[in-house]
């Protein structure tokens, strides 16, 4: 797969004995994943406000304890890969809205969402979670996540030694691998396989995982917003 528009492939700069170490990329992925399957286990819906937040805080201080892996997002897109970054994000909210309810639901690994109404909170509480959640959703779960699928494990499909394999690089089997595992990590399976596509093609196009990240930010802003207009709590 080749775009005669596209920016030579690049690797990622940082030194060798960091890009070839796979923990800076999945611990804040396992981090999530694994907090988030325990939010099932609480005494009661009260006690999520406070473990989101807790879970919030311990995968950003991974994030920054790893964070040797922000190379990866350099360079930033030019103006034409971010307009393209942003409708694509429009695209994915859309999906994710639009095909609600039109599937069958399949387990995913991340357990049961919480679906937390925070208007049981009162006014303060409500706001005060919102906007940690918005931090979660907006700024910690797209640079960790697109570090995570498009940036090691898309490299990782092609060649175990992925940091041989330039960034940008995708295969058709790595974007269909990659795009499956995304959307069994999301109850929302059927948007999430073709988001994952979908962001596969962006970054092989741009040849830049930050136009999948500044995507990912579109995407998720705009479901955050949506939630909080339309009350529909369960996407989160």
């Amino acid at each position: 797969m080749s775009s005669p528009d596209a920016p030579a492939p690049m690797t990622a700069d940082v030194p060798e004995t960091e890009t070839r170490d796979f923990m800076p990329y999945v611990a804040p992925m396992f981090a999530y994943v694994a907090l988030s399957s325990l939010e099932g286990y609480l005494p009661s819906t009260g006690w999520y406000p406070a473990a989101y937040a807790v879970k919030a805080a311990i995968v950003a201080a991974i994030m920054w304890h790893y964070r040797s892996t922000w190379r990866d997002l350099r360079p930033m897109p030019g103006v034409l890969d971010l307009v393209l970054a942003v409708a694509t994000g429009l695209v994915v909210v859309a999906m994710w809205v639009g095909l609600d309810g039109l599937y069958p639901d399949l387990p995913f690994m991340g357990g049961a969402r919480q679906a937390f109404d925070p208007n049981e909170l009162g006014t303060g509480g409500k706001w005060a979670f919102i906007g940690v959640r918005m931090i979660g959703l907006v700024l910690l779960v797209p640079v960790f996540e697109e570090l995570f699928w498009r940036s090691f494990l898309i490299r990782f499909v092609i060649d175990q030694e992925f940091w041989k394999v330039p960034i940008g690089q995708v295969t058709w089997m790595s974007a269909g691998v990659v795009s499956a595992l995304f959307a069994l990590a999301h109850p929302e399976w059927l948007p999430a396989l073709q988001t994952g596509l979908l962001w596969a093609w962006l970054l092989w196009y741009t040849r830049s995982v930050s136009a999948c990240v500044v995507s990912h930010v579109v995407a998720n802003l705009a479901l955050g917003i949506y939630v909080v207009a339309t009350g529909a709590w369960k996407f989160w």
